[in-house]
């Protein structure tokens, strides 16, 4: 029997923000992997380089909340240009991380080590984001 799709709820919003968009994206990775995603227990932000509000993602199981804003105490956090941090979601994966055997993936690794792009805290937590994201 596969597994059941958390609950997507898009909480509050604001006119520099982009939560609809990432709630989106999540809501295509409920589709194709919603047993990683129930798995997933911890607070995301998401902060961008350019003047867009960051974006925050509760995962608490049964439910994932995705709105505008940012978390005191996040799990997790990925801050970059939104150009940057978008092409790491779209980068095919191996293990929840950039294929290095790929372009792509290369160069997605090349902005994380030139620190363009910050990973911070909880890596499974990261890992399974991106993985849920990957398109």
């Amino acid at each position: 029997m596969p597994a059941a799709r958390p609950a997507l709820r898009l909480g509050a919003t604001t006119a520099e923000g982009i939560a609809p968009t990432v709630y989106v994206l999540l809501e295509r990775g409920l589709q194709r992997r919603p047993q990683l995603a129930r798995d997933m227990d911890g607070l995301v932000d998401l902060h961008f380089a350019e003047d867009i509000a960051p974006v925050r993602i509760a995962f608490a199981g049964a439910e994932i909340t995705v709105e505008d804003g940012a978390w005191d105490d996040a799990d997790f956090r990925v801050s970059g240009r939104l150009s940057h941090i978008v092409h790491l979601t779209t980068t095919p994966k191996v293990g929840g991380m950039p294929n290095p055997a790929r372009a792509h993936g290369r160069a997605a690794l090349a902005r994380l080590t030139r620190g363009e792009i910050r990973l911070d805290g909880n890596r499974a937590l990261g890992r399974k984001l991106l993985q849920l994201l990957e398109l």
